[in-house]
C-alpha cells in the first residue's frame, strides 16, 4: 500500500477532493450507533487491555472487551484485575473504561452491568452505550499514519530544544506526534518554530506548530504524545502537496474499511 501511496503522490496534481462529512453534535462524542459498535469492535480488535474505573474505588483496574453482540446490542467484558473489582462491580453495576485509539483517547461509560457465566467462564455484560468520548474533529478527522514513519523536527520557541518525532496520526488541521519527554518539555500553548515534516519521496513540509495538547504516551514515562495544530505554512505548494498526501492516505482507509 505505501509503494501504491508514492506511486499516486508523484504526480503533480490532486486528482479527488476529500468531502468530510459535518456532524451536527459534540464533535467530542460519537452517538451514532453504527460508528458506536464501529469504535467498540475496534477496541476489541485492537487493544489489549483497557482501564476500568469504578465508583467508591480509588484504584485502577484492567480489563477488556471479549465481544460485541450487535444482534444482542450488549458487549462482554472480562473480569477485572485485581480480583477485588470483580465484587464492587456486581454491587454498583457500573464503570468508566479507557484506552486509546488510534493514539486518541477514548472514554466510555457503562451501566446496569451484570455478571455472567458461560462454560466455566466468568465475564460481566453491559448494554451498548449510547455514546463514546472520542475527541477527534470530524470536520478534519485524524488519521493514523505510523506505518508510514513520517520524521517530524521543530524547535520551541520557549526552550530552545529542537524537538524530534514521528508522526502518529495526521488532519488537514495539524499533526499528533510521539517525541521523547526527556528533552521536550513541551506543554499547551508551546510554539514550535522552522518545523519540517518529511513525506514519502523525501518531500519536505515546512510551517510552525502550535502545541494542543501533550501528554504521557500510553504507560511509557520517557515518551509523550503531542498534539499540534499547523500555523503559517510556507507556501500554497506546500499546502497542496499535504492536502494531496492527507487526500491519498484518506481513501486508502476508505478502501480498507470497504475491504474489510
Amino acid at each position: 500500500m505505501l509503494t501504491l501511496i508514492k506511486k499516486i503522490f508523484a504526480k503533480k496534481t490532486i486528482t479527488e477532493e476529500a468531502n468530510p462529512i459535518i456532524e451536527n453534535h459534540n464533535p467530542n462524542f460519537v452517538t451514532d450507533p453504527a460508528k458506536i459498535i464501529h469504535l467498540l469492535s475496534q477496541i476489541e480488535a485492537e487493544t489489549a487491555f483497557c482501564s476500568i474505573e469504578l465508583q467508591g474505588s480509588d484504584e485502577t483496574y484492567t480489563s477488556h472487551i471479549m465481544e460485541v453482540q450487535t444482534g444482542k446490542q450488549k458487549i462482554l467484558l472480562d473480569e477485572l484485575v485485581p480480583s477485588s473489582g470483580n465484587t464492587l462491580l456486581r454491587q454498583c453495576k457500573e464503570l468508566k473504561l479507557t484506552t486509546f485509539l488510534n493514539n486518541i483517547h477514548l472514554s466510555i461509560s457503562l451501566t446496569n452491568i451484570s455478571p455472567s457465566e458461560s462454560l466455566g467462564e466468568h465475564f460481566f455484560t453491559a448494554p451498548l452505550p449510547k455514546r463514546i468520548y472520542y475527541p477527534q474533529r470530524r470536520t478534519s478527522p485524524r488519521i493514523a499514519i505510523s506505518a508510514y514513519n513520517l520524521t517530524f523536527q521543530g524547535t520551541s520557541n520557549r526552550t530552545h530544544f529542537t524537538i524530534g518525532g514521528i508522526v502518529c496520526d495526521i488532519s488537514r488541521s495539524g499533526i499528533g506526534l510521539i517525541v521523547n519527554s526527556s528533552n521536550s518539555r513541551l506543554v499547551r500553548g508551546d510554539q514550535l518554530n522552522n518545523c519540517t515534516l518529511t513525506l514519502p519521496n523525501d518531500i519536505a513540509i515546512h510551517f510552525e506548530l502550535i502545541i494542543r495538547s501533550s501528554k504521557p504516551y500510553s504507560n511509557s514515562r520517557t515518551k509523550l504524545l503531542v498534539g499540534g495544530h499547523f500555523n503559517q505554512l510556507k507556501s500554497i505548494k506546500e499546502q497542496n502537496q499535504l492536502e494531496q498526501f492527507f487526500a491519498l492516505v484518506e481513501r486508502s482507509q476508505i478502501r480498507q474499511k470497504k475491504d474489510y
